[in-house]
C-alpha cells in the first residue's frame, strides 16, 4: 500500500509532459473544492435559518407542552408538577389558559388569543429580551397588567400603563354559556393597563396578549382548570427523551408534545429543504467528478511507459490499479481540504462581519451555524464521489494498459 501511494503522490506533484493533464487535474481539484465549500456554506446557512425560526417560536412554544387527550381543560391538582419536573429534567413550568378574546381600546377593537400564564412564564420565554416597549410585567392579582404583541398595540392604539382613561378591555366568552341564551351575559369583561409590548414575528405580534393566570381563569370561569402545562428543560436535556418519560408516567389521559412536534410542518419543511439542497449539491459534485475521470484517463495514457517498467519489475496489476486509485483519491482529498477551509472561512466571515445582509428582517445578516455532523457527512459523500470517479477509468482503461504492458514485457 505504501509503494502505490508514493507513486500517486509523485504523479500529483510532478510536472508532466502534457500540460493538458496538469490543467485538468487542477480543474478537478478546484471543482471538488468549490462543491465542498458550497455544501458547507449552504448547509450552515440553512442551519442558521432553522435556528432563527426556532428562536422566533420558542418564546411561546416551550420545550414540552402537556394537554388533555380529550376536551380542552383539566384540573390543576391532577398533575404533580414536582414529579413531572424531575422526570423531564425541566427547570421551570407554568400552567397555561389560552382562549380567543375580543380586545377594545377606545374605538378600536381586535380579536386576539389571550394566554393566561404564571409570572415564571416571563422568565421561561425570555420575554424581556423581545420587548418593543414598556416592561414585561403581569402585575399582581389585585392589579393585573397585560403584555401584548406590538402589532396589536398599534392596531388598538392602546397606551402604556393607562388603566383609567383608556384601558385595555378584554371580553372573553364564558364556558358553557350560549350567546343566544345569555346574550351579554355570555361574556366576562375586564379592564386593565398594558405594561409592555413584545415583538417576535408577524404572526405572534398580531395574535397574543399575555395576562395573569388567575385573571384568565376568572374571565373564563375556569376556577381550578387549565388548558395546558408548559415546561422549560435544562440546556443539556433531550426533549424527545423527556417527552417519552412523561408519556409513560401520564398514560393516555394526556398528550405530551415537544416544540418540534407542535410545529411539525415548519420543522419538516426545513429538514426537507436541507436534504433536497444537499442532494442537488451532490449531483453537481457527480458532474464535477467527470473532470477526475478525464484527468486519470489522460494520466494513465501518459504513463504507459511507467506501467510497462513497473510490470517488468514485477508489479502486479493490483499495484498498478492502486497507484491510479490513490491518485484520484489524492485529487479528491486535496479538493476536500481546500473546500472545507474555504467554506469554514466564508462562514466565519459571515458570522463575524455579516457581509450578506437580510433586508426587512428580524436579523441584519444571513444567520450561519456550522454543525460538525454536516462536515462529516460532506467529507463522506465527497470521498464516495471520488472513489466512484476514480474507479470508472480503472475498470476499462487499466485493463488495456496492463495487457499492453504484459505483451511488451513478454
Amino acid at each position: 500500500m505504501r509503494l502505490p501511494f508514493l507513486f500517486a503522490r509523485r504523479y500529483l506533484l510532478a510536472r508532466r509532459s502534457q500540460n493538458a493533464v496538469n490543467v485538468i487535474t487542477l480543474i478537478s481539484i478546484v471543482v471538488m473544492a468549490v462543491v465542498t465549500a458550497a455544501m458547507v456554506v449552504v448547509l450552515s446557512t440553512l442551519n442558521g435559518i432553522a435556528e432563527l425560526v426556532d428562536s422566533l417560536y420558542s418564546p411561546f412554544d416551550q420545550d414540552i407542552t402537556i394537554t388533555p387527550a380529550q376536551g380542552k381543560t383539566f384540573e390543576r391538582d391532577s398533575l404533580d408538577i414536582g414529579e413531572l419536573l424531575r422526570l423531564a429534567g425541566a427547570t421551570q413550568a407554568s400552567w397555561v389558559i389560552e382562549e380567543n378574546v375580543l380586545l377594545r381600546s377606545g374605538d378600536q377593537q381586535a380579536v386576539a388569543t389571550m394566554k393566561g400564564v404564571e409570572p415564571v412564564y416571563l422568565e421561561m420565554s425570555d420575554l424581556g429580551a423581545h420587548l418593543f416597549t414598556g416592561q414585561a410585567d403581569l402585575g399582581t392579582d389585585q392589579e393585573p397588567k397585560a403584555v401584548l404583541g406590538v402589532a396589536l398595540k398599534m392596531n388598538l392604539d392602546v397606551p402604556l400603563d393607562d388603566g383609567v382613561f383608556r384601558p385595555l378591555e378584554i371580553s372573553a366568552p364564558v364556558r358553557g354559556r350560549k350567546l343566544s341564551q345569555w346574550k351579554q351575559g355570555a361574556f366576562e369583561q375586564e379592564d386593565l393597563p398594558v405594561s409592555g409590548a413584545f415583538t417576535l414575528n408577524m404572526e405572534f405580534d398580531a395574535k397574543y396578549v399575555l395576562v395573569p393566570l388567575e385573571l384568565a381563569a376568572r374571565l373564563l370561569h375556569y376556577e381550578g382548570a387549565v388548558n395546558a402545562l408548559e415546561m422549560r428543560l435544562s440546556r443539556d436535556a433531550d426533549a424527545d427523551a423527556a417527552a417519552r418519560a412523561l408519556r409513560e408516567q401520564l398514560g393516555g389521559a394526556y398528550v405530551v408534545r415537544t416544540r418540534q412536534q407542535k410545529n411539525t410542518l415548519m420543522y419538516s419543511t426545513n429538514t426537507s429543504e436541507k436534504r433536497f439542497t444537499f442532494l442537488v449539491l451532490v449531483f453537481i459534485g457527480l458532474i464535477g467528478a467527470f473532470n477526475i475521470i478525464a484527468s486519470l484517463t489522460m494520466l494513465m495514457i501518459e504513463k504507459k511507459r511507467d506501467v510497462r517498467t513497473l510490470s517488468a519489475l514485477g508489479a502486479t496489476p493490483q499495484v498498478v490499479r492502486l497507484i491510479f486509485l490513490f491518485e484520484g483519491l489524492l485529487i479528491v482529498g486535496v479538493g476536500i481540504v481546500l473546500g472545507l477551509l474555504l467554506g469554514l472561512g466564508l462562514c466565519w466571515v459571515q458570522q463575524r462581519f455579516g457581509l450578506i445582509g437580510l433586508a426587512n428582517s428580524v436579523v441584519d445578516a444571513y444567520p450561519v451555524k456550522v454543525q460538525w455532523k454536516d462536515l462529516v457527512q460532506i467529507v463522506l459523500v465527497t470521498l464516495a464521489i471520488g472513489v466512484l470517479a476514480s474507479w470508472v477509468p480503472l475498470r476499462s482503461l487499466s485493463r488495456r494498459l496492463l495487457v499492453q504492458a504484459a505483451s511488451a514485457t513478454a
